[in-house]
């Protein structure tokens, strides 16, 4: 039977994480088949349901109608791909920086990515590309409470096997694999977005890394079109760019 026919289940993801890493977090899992988003559907179960310490929480859709991405962008999210939304609990100071908890699960991902030999560039702020082409994009959010660090919570795409637009490349296309599967895909991502949180205990460690994956040198300003250098990374995640004797510093 191909694989990409497989029944796709919660117990299946779960097995598939279980096999190839060890954790002291017991993930909760659910699957949509279809649902408008899984930023809703997960915004729900936690509203019913808090996240506990070491329990985080993912919510999985076969097909998103209308998945988010950067700056409010609707996510092509048809049947194929991964489409999840991600919460763990995180307790404690922190600061306010979405953007560099974006670029860690970017490069937790990229780094599940490359063991398949896949060639993954990082577009600043946290979209995968191969070949100029989109291959995943992430949402970060992070939730404070009375100033501390309660929560953090991540959106993830990610194209496997499922129809792209033009400006889009799946993992089958890249690596010509018809047997490619979405459990196991689903839990690299779960993967990916564990391996972030160590990530974050290292800053420097995370921009370097950044700045050797990123796909270009250049920056194009949307609004005057104007071309940039690009710089690098700093220890908060913004994109430095320089013009001549200008420097600015750009966040999300």
């Amino acid at each position: 039977m191909n694989n990409q026919k497989l029944y796709r289940g919660v117990g299946v993801i779960s097995r598939y994480q279980k096999l190839n890493h060890f954790s002291t977090r017991s993930w909760r899992l659910k699957l949509k088949p279809i649902c408008a988003s899984t930023e809703i559907e997960l915004t729900k179960w936690i509203e019913e349901k808090p996240v506990k310490t070491n329990q985080p929480k993912a919510m999985f859709a076969s097909c998103q109608r209308f998945g988010q991405g950067q700056v409010g962008r609707i996510w092509h999210a048809p049947k194929g791909g991964v489409w999840v939304s991600a919460a763990i609990k995180r307790e404690g100071p922190y600061e306010n920086n979405s953007q560099l908890y974006g670029l860690a699960v970017a490069l937790a991902l990229v780094e599940r990515i490359e063991r398949i030999g896949v060639n993954v560039k990082i577009k600043w702020p946290n979209d995968l590309l191969v070949d100029g082409q989109k291959l995943a994009g992430i949402l970060p959010r992070l939730f404070f409470r009375g100033g501390k660090l309660r929560l953090l919570r991540v959106g993830v795409g990610l194209n496997v096997f499922n129809n792209v637009p033009k400006e889009g490349i799946s993992l089958k296309q890249i690596v010509r694999d018809k047997k490619m599967n979405i459990n196991f895909w689903s839990s690299e991502v779960l993967l990916a977005i564990e391996r972030s949180l160590d990530l974050l205990e290292n800053k420097n460690l995370i921009c370097s890394k950044v700045e050797e994956r990123l796909w270009s040198k250049k920056y194009i300003d949307k609004e005057t079109g104007n071309i940039w250098d690009i710089k690098g990374i700093d220890s908060i995640g913004r994109l430095i760019i320089f013009k001549e004797d200008k420097e600015k510093f750009l966040s999300t």
